[in-house]
């Protein structure tokens, strides 16, 4: 099965229960795929620990079926793409999840860069 790699986990505390819940509902993407983060919430993008991390989460991105999906923060995405360049064929597309508010439903988008 595909996976959506997430680039970013952004959670937030709930009123009531005091859980930790993601801002964003992400549950639409699962129809393309389970969603796996690669920076969750504790971690950050300008932290080489967590770089390497992420960095190891992406290893297995197969840009034949699996897809990125951008989210919170933009130094999350930005260091995504960043660490992506090691494990793909840039000549190839990258499958990315784009949010059509309108329609309200994820479309997929090629992203070329050569």
């Amino acid at each position: 099965m595909a996976i959506v790699y997430v680039t970013s986990n952004r959670m937030r505390k709930d009123s009531n229960t005091k859980e930790l819940k993601p801002i964003v509902d992400l549950r639409p993407a699962e129809q393309f795929g389970d969603l796996r983060a690669v920076f969750d919430h504790e971690m950050q993008p300008d932290n080489r620990e967590d770089i390497e991390e992420a960095s190891a989460r992406l290893q297995e991105f197969d840009q034949n079926f699996d897809y990125i999906l951008p989210n919170g923060s933009p130094l999350a995405t930005f260091t995504t793409g960043l660490l992506l360049k090691d494990y793909v064929n840039l000549y190839e597309p990258i499958r990315v999840l784009m949010w059509d508010k309108i329609y309200m439903k994820y479309s997929v988008e090629d992203v070329r860069l050569g």
